[in-house]
């Protein structure tokens, strides 16, 4: 194999220490090679060289207008051998996949599931979890992400006490002293969620591009659909990125085929100035691990069948004014289609539509058919997500599809800034002088126009320097650098890798 001069040197190093199986998932990890400049890495500009008065001498970090480079990022992930691929350029962030993707119903109860750490002697069941020695232990015994423990910082539905007899999790609400109070003011979380597996754990080949999209400006800011569905809250929600379609991308409702069984599907687009909803890349925890999942919540202007919360439980004696609450659950919700009518959402039995044999993977193939913690699926007790959603808010498989079709300005600014990305940014000033060979320019010389003495009327006398004033200075658009860490190989995309975790039958 030829290494080219531009290769980096660690690309070589590893070639020769692992082989080319070891170059390659290197290469995939980070398709940068750790260089999210690397559209510069041919560039030398030398101490003899004028352009050195615009760029500087060396590899190149600005544009001839002063205005930083920006990091480029790329990325993808599976499930199902099935890819969606993320990019990063010039701080917008894109991710592409599949159409008509299928989404599961779940919502989060007001809770936080903590699990004991390895060692931890625990609490005692039936013990008072607001008494200040309880509060104490939580906080020094329990977490809702053991990162040091991998897979056994899990513990199963039926795992409920350690071999001591304490408990090996604990539910708390998120207005529980242990959060110190950063969720007091919370508004009640009453709306459901549609979500869908992008990753398996670890999302190796997308970390580097996610590392960065979640160190930016623009991620874990929600929307007040978002807050309304908990996606706020850190503990269950690690990190949040809100995206937005592309203009021909949309979501789709499964209503079925008029005067038949639900056998016969047919999903119609969803009218979204009518059903508002809101789009989200997240990273959540699933058996302890980090995944990442598309989210979308949806709410309707002319009625409230997205909206719900058990009227029991800590949290809800913790919510203030309940009677605006609505207390049952709309079982087929509606949603407002485009063309003006209105269809309620028909959930299918199967695990997925792109799904048609899950048998392969050892179990099964159905959908969980209620909410809850996932557990030991394909057993029929395993619920639709996690332990901090109701039971009774059921998935209603793929009654939902989603586009996965997504962009978002990670800057948080919007491009119809009229002042973003002006001449003038990398100077920061209103007036820039600009610097040319003097002369008159612009002199018509074709015999068509001098036979007839026409003149040019934008012709002119150019200087050899001049100034513009621009009507503002914006900052230009810059990035914050992302956290160092370790790319971790996690689930390697290949023909076997799936949607979630299957536990084969004993």
């Amino acid at each position: 194999m030829k290494l080219s001069l531009a290769q980096p040197a660690f690309a070589a190093a590893a070639y020769l220490s692992y082989g080319a199986a070891a170059l390659a998932v290197e290469n995939l990890t980070d398709l940068t090679h750790n260089d999210p400049f690397f559209y510069t890495s041919d560039q030398n500009i030398k101490a003899d060289n004028n352009v050195k008065v615009l760029l500087g001498i060396g590899r190149p970090n600005r544009t001839h207008s002063q205005i930083p480079h920006l990091p480029v990022y790329m990325g993808y992930m599976n499930t199902n051998s099935t890819y969606r691929f993320v990019n990063i350029a010039e701080q917008v962030f894109t991710m592409i996949g599949e159409g008509k993707h299928g989404l599961w119903r779940v919502q989060e109860n007001g809770n936080v599931r903590l699990y004991r750490r390895r060692n931890a002697e625990g609490i005692q069941p039936g013990s008072d979890l607001y008494a200040e020695e309880a509060v104490k232990k939580i906080g020094n015994e329990y977490g809702y992400y053991l990162e040091d423990e991998s897979w056994s910082g899990y513990k199963y539905p039926d795992e409920k006490l350690s071999e001591s007899g304490n408990l090996n999790y604990i539910d708390v609400p998120i207005t529980h002293p242990i959060f110190k109070g950063k969720y007091a003011n919370h508004e009640p979380i009453d709306l459901s969620n549609w979500y869908c597996t992008m990753s398996g754990n670890d999302f190796p080949y997308a970390k580097k591009a996610m590392d960065f999209a979640f160190s930016q400006d623009a991620a874990n800011q929600i929307g007040p659909l978002g807050k309304r569905a908990g996606l706020d809250v850190k503990e269950n929600y690690l990190n949040v990125l809100r995206l937005d379609h592309f203009p021909d991308a949309k979501s789709w409702v499964n209503v079925g085929q008029e005067g038949k069984d639900t056998s016969f599907v047919e999903w119609k687009a969803i009218d979204t100035s009518k059903t508002h909803v809101e789009y989200y890349l997240v990273e959540r925890t699933f058996f302890n691990k980090p995944y990442l999942f598309l989210t979308a919540v949806y709410d309707n202007l002319n009625n409230a069948d997205h909206q719900y919360v058990r009227p029991d439980g800590a949290y809800y004696a913790s919510l203030t004014d309940t009677g605006k609450l609505k207390t049952e659950v709309t079982m087929a919700p509606r949603f407002n289609l485009l063309g003006g009518s209105e269809g309620e959402a028909i959930g299918l039995p199967i695990y997925g539509v792109h799904h048609p044999n899950r048998a392969v993977f050892g179990g099964g193939g159905a959908c969980p058919l209620k909410g809850g913690d996932w557990g030991r699926y394909p057993d029929t007790a395993g619920g639709a997500g996690w332990p901090t959603q109701y039971e009774e808010v059921t998935p209603l498989c793929d009654a939902v599809l989603l586009d996965i079709k997504f962009y978002t300005n990670l800057d948080g600014r919007s491009w119809n800034d009229p002042n973003k990305y002006l001449a003038n940014a990398g100077f920061g000033t209103e007036t820039v002088t600009y610097k040319m060979q003097p002369g008159e320019y612009g002199v018509f010389t074709d015999d068509y126009h001098t036979s007839k003495g026409i003149k040019n009327p934008d012709s002119q006398q150019v200087p050899e320097k001049l100034e513009l004033t621009y009507p503002a200075v914006s900052e230009p658009v810059g990035y914050n650098e992302p956290p160092a860490g370790n790319v971790m190989l996690g689930m390697i995309p290949s023909e076997q890798s799936t949607c979630r975790p299957v536990l084969a039958k004993n």
